[in-house]
């Protein structure tokens, strides 16, 4: 009898640990990782796939004359940049790029231009202009498309960061006019009419126009309060091209 009872007993804790494990996994689904650790590890770990043997074999130098993925393309703005629209921007190589292995066979000259794009679409507390190079202008008038490149400030941070503009004037000013607009309201509508106190033609005309005007204000403001906040930056901004995919010239540029 008492193996008996202890056997049940046993048996009911194990379903009770079990439910509880279930609710909170179900917590886990809402709550339980609100700083997103588990997509942070996935994310580490996305690449590896299995241990052991790497199935990519040492792919040997193609050309003397190569410029390697990490490798940085030195830069200055010539076009600003300004959020509140898409745009196509154009900048400068500001000094040589050389050969990866050596250093030595000039590949990129100083003053080559580059040709690119930024993404306009902001969100509230961005500070950083997202990027891309898609062309090279050699001196000599020959081109060369690479795509589209990241460009990174000159401390290798994505993106490109100067002034902020984040139209706080525009965004309290416009919740000062609403609150000023819906107690302007409330004092020009009169208080509601009783079987004693019938609204004179006046008064029906005061509400009339005192709750149209108070709805095409509130739409009116609300769009000053959801604009996006506008990013620029300036010409001269020095920055790099990051290169991240292996680029073969023809030969030493002049050589």
């Amino acid at each position: 009898l008492i193996d008996l009872f202890l056997s049940d007993e046993v048996t009911e804790t194990v379903f009770m640990l079990r439910k509880s494990k279930r609710f909170l996994s179900g917590l886990g689904g809402q709550n339980g990782d609100p700083n997103a650790q588990g997509a942070k590890e996935e994310f580490f770990n996305a690449d590896l796939k299995e241990l052991g043997y790497l199935p990519n074999r040492v792919v040997p130098q193609q050309s003397r004359f190569e410029l390697k993925r990490g490798s940085v393309i030195p830069a200055t703005l010539i076009t600003g940049i300004n959020s509140d629209l898409p745009g196509r921007i154009t900048a400068q190589v500001s000094q040589h790029v050389y050969f990866s292995a050596t250093g030595h066979r000039l590949l990129i000259p100083q003053g080559t231009k580059l040709f690119g794009r930024y993404d306009s679409k902001v969100s509230f507390g961005q500070k950083r202009v997202l990027v891309v190079w898609t062309d090279i202008v050699f001196p000599n008038g020959s081109t060369l498309a690479i795509g589209g490149m990241s460009g990174t400030d000159a401390q290798g941070y994505a993106g490109f960061n100067d002034k902020v503009n984040n139209h706080y004037l525009k965004t309290f000013g416009s919740a000062v006019l609403i609150a000023l607009i819906g107690t302007g309201i409330d004092m020009a509508v009169p208080e509601t009419s009783t079987l004693a106190t019938q609204d004179t033609a006046s008064d029906a005309t005061r509400r009339n126009f005192a709750e149209t005007f108070g709805r095409v204000a509130d739409r009116t403001i609300q769009r000053n309060m959801d604009v996006q906040p506008t990013l620029e930056i300036r010409p001269g901004y020095k920055f790099n091209v990051l290169v991240d995919q292996d680029i073969i010239f023809p030969g030493a540029f002049g050589g």
